[in-house]
């Protein structure tokens, strides 16, 4: 799943399509299940809803990944992590995720189903795999992150495993020195880590992801982080 990480975030999402079954959920309360969150995320792209999109997601994972697919300056993504992506320019993002998901599958968003969550801990941290399925019987997994407060909001780098996690180290080993690149370091130790054991727990991912993974997690553990 995710092998194809020089395609952007919804391209990569529609091909890790695979067979698997799917089922109802209940969506009455957005973000208080796992299942919630990911059926809010969803809609949210589907209507332009900037503001609901953005609250549907981990922000640092958000930050992350935008800042891989964009070429984000390290200055710019210290402060994307630190106060979040600026909903104008997610709202431009989310924009060409709709549009690319729906060219590339011949189909929106919305016609995706979402299934019941399987619930695990990675790193003291609370998980969950919720899987989705197109009504052609292709699916995959959105990996969601429980917050401080038992809501539930979508772990972008969990989800995209193996497709970023080499961008992920690339980018790691080119930071430089200073506060931005230490702010950098920090969310990865925080963020990016735990993704990472998180993923692998999923077990959606083959060895070549594992391998991938630890190699990151290893780079990670080795470098010294100030402040």
């Amino acid at each position: 799943m995710f092998r194809l990480p020089m395609f952007s975030l919804c391209i990569a999402f529609a091909l890790a399509m695979t067979a698997c079954s799917s089922g109802a959920t209940d969506t009455t309360s957005p973000h208080t299940t796992a299942e919630g969150a990911v059926v809010s995320w969803i809609e949210a792209v589907d209507a332009g809803a900037t503001e609901e999109a953005s609250v549907s997601v981990h922000p640092e994972t958000l930050a992350l990944i935008y800042a891989i697919e964009n070429d984000v300056s390290e200055g710019d993504l210290a402060d994307y992590l630190s106060h979040g992506v600026p909903l104008d320019v997610q709202s431009s993002y989310w924009e060409s995720f709709k549009t690319g998901f729906s060219d590339f599958a011949d189909a929106p968003l919305s016609t995706l189903s979402v299934g019941a969550a399987e619930q695990y801990v990675s790193e003291g941290q609370t998980f969950a795999s919720v899987p989705v399925a197109n009504g052609t019987g292709g699916s995959s997994v959105i990996i969601v992150r429980q917050r401080p407060d038992m809501t539930w909001e979508v772990d972008l780098v969990a989800t995209l495993g193996d497709g970023f996690t080499t961008l992920l180290l690339d980018r790691f080993e080119m930071l430089g020195d200073g506060p931005s690149a230490d702010r950098i370091r920090i969310a990865y130790v925080e963020v990016v880590e735990p993704a990472m054991w998180a993923a692998m727990a999923d077990g959606s991912f083959g060895d070549a992801f594992t391998r991938g993974a630890l190699s990151l997690i290893d780079a990670i553990g080795g470098a010294e982080i100030e402040g």
